[in-house]
């Protein structure tokens, strides 16, 4: 175990995050302001799941900023290994994943995070997308929803891709939050796959993105 901080610490163990939050969000959001839409959708307590589309490197503190909470996200360990960012990022709750490969083990971190009552940051696609538009969800979040069980949250990031700290100031970046819901909610899913399951949660992140961001999901129909 980590003295610095271990992804399943509540929010008060994190002292890192602590203290180092309030002025980088106070900084961040003065220069790029992120408006949130939907606060009311997310659960007042208990785990969860955030799956989101990911476009910019900018995504997972654009939502950490928005929703002033410390998501637990998923990072390509190589990060871990860097002197001072490696420190920083298992400090706010962040840990390590195999990226390009089904790594078993940062999957059961994923649920622990979530049995520990915090919230899991996680982007289906597994990988940011270069044109904006949605990629095909990986099976890897049908696995978690079925599995934890958790509540889980669509989230939709825009304008993210083109942050600019610029003068003057306008709203360029927009988090749209729809309605939560579990695995057992979704029709049918106790005949599909986690592919299958994975591809019905993507269906609700692209209705809250605009048509032309949709990618494979710009079709209700789409399987």
């Amino acid at each position: 175990m980590s003295w610095i901080g271990e992804p399943h610490w509540p929010r008060e163990r994190l002292w890192l995050w602590r203290l180092g939050f309030p002025a980088v969000c106070a900084v961040a959001t003065a220069l790029v302001p992120i408006r949130v839409e939907g606060r009311e959708h997310l659960p007042a307590r208990g785990g969860y799941i955030l799956a989101s589309n990911h476009i910019s490197w900018y995504d997972p503190p654009a939502i950490e900023f928005g929703l002033r909470l410390p998501v637990r996200y998923m990072a390509k360990r190589e990060v871990f290994a860097w002197p001072i960012v490696g420190g920083i990022v298992r400090g706010i709750g962040c840990f390590p994943i195999r990226r390009g490969e089904a790594d078993r083990r940062a999957l059961e971190t994923a649920l622990g995070v979530v049995e520990a009552g915090q919230p899991l940051g996680f982007f289906p696609e597994g990988t940011r997308s270069r044109d904006g538009a949605l990629r095909r969800a990986r099976p890897g979040i049908g696995f978690l929803a079925r599995r934890s069980g958790a509540p889980i949250v669509p989230l939709a990031v825009t304008g993210t891709r083109d942050v600019r700290f610029k003068v003057p100031l306008r709203t360029d970046v927009v988090i749209r939050i729809g309605g939560t819901f579990r695995a057992r909610d979704v029709p049918g899913v106790e005949r599909m796959d986690d592919q299958e399951l994975a591809d019905a949660i993507m269906r609700r992140v692209a209705e809250l993105l605009p048509a032309e961001m949709r990618g494979p999901y710009a079709s209700r129909d789409y399987t």
